[in-house]
């Protein structure tokens, strides 16, 4: 996990995906942010100072997204999801990784 503390402008870059617009429901093109499931149960955004340490942690199909980590913050906070790890730590694959639920995937 980083060490170091970021600003508010700093620039992350965040787990997200593109959502095109339907024409019906959404008449504009969307970023949908990704949260996850901390193993404390509470939602929460991550960001990444480097695209290797992104790659790392969830593998190099990730889309992502780089922008200002209160932007970030204040996005996220507005879906409800309370919080924003930076640069979480990437464990090894194994038979005790986290469970489906501790890494699920939420639209924000």
């Amino acid at each position: 996990m980083s060490t170091t503390t970021l600003a508010d402008e700093d620039i992350v870059l965040a787990p997200a995906r593109p959502r095109p617009a339907d024409g019906w429901q959404r008449t504009e093109d969307q970023v949908v942010f990704e949260a996850r499931r901390a193993a404390d149960g509470d939602d929460c955004g991550l960001a990444f100072t480097t695209a290797e340490r992104l790659v790392a942690c969830l593998g190099p199909d990730q889309p992502w997204v780089a922008l200002p980590l209160g932007a970030l913050r204040l996005l996220l906070g507005e879906a409800g999801v309370p919080r924003v790890v930076v640069d979480p730590p990437t464990a090894p694959p194994s038979e005790e990784a986290a469970s489906p639920v501790e890494w699920e995937a939420h639209r924000v």
